[in-house]
């Protein structure tokens, strides 16, 4: 049996489905494995805005609280940003993230929301996807993915 999840999209209306060309989630996805992401706020971002859909396939999927913050900020369309976000697993920011966090933005000088999105992936060993490779590129022991 398979089941089939959609998420909300703002895909203007003059482009028919059978124009639309998803993008895959990850580069080198291997068919079968299951990867435990946190998907950085540009992902869903680009996904609202239909830039780029966001198809998470099989892998389990979390964001940072941080970025439903983000994505709230940004956006008038909150009811659409909580469909966006409903199926997917929240991580809140604890004392060791924060702790963390402010450690990478130190050293890194990585601006703060990308720091506890960064601190979020490592405290709880999870892949980053993120379209922000640079933003991200200099913490050492992150796991980044990306989609095309």
């Amino acid at each position: 049996m398979s089941t089939s999840t959609t998420y909300p999209t703002r895909i203007q209306p003059s482009t028919p489905p059978s124009e639309q060309h998803p993008t895959p989630l990850l580069r080198h996805a291997i068919p079968g494995l299951v990867a435990d992401l946190l998907v950085d706020t540009d992902v869903f971002i680009d996904h609202l805005r239909g830039a780029h859909a966001f198809r998470p396939r099989r892998h389990r999927v979390h964001y940072s609280v941080v970025t439903r913050a983000e994505l709230f900020a940004g956006n008038s369309a909150t009811d659409l940003c909580s469909q966006l976000l409903a199926p997917f697993r929240e991580v809140d920011v604890d004392r060791e993230i924060a702790e963390r966090a402010g450690r990478i933005a130190r050293e890194f000088g990585t601006r703060l929301p990308d720091a506890l999105i960064a601190a979020t992936a490592l405290e709880r060993g999870l892949g980053v996807v993120t379209r922000n490779h640079k933003h991200f590129e200099p913490i050492r022991g992150l796991r980044l993915r990306s989609i095309d």
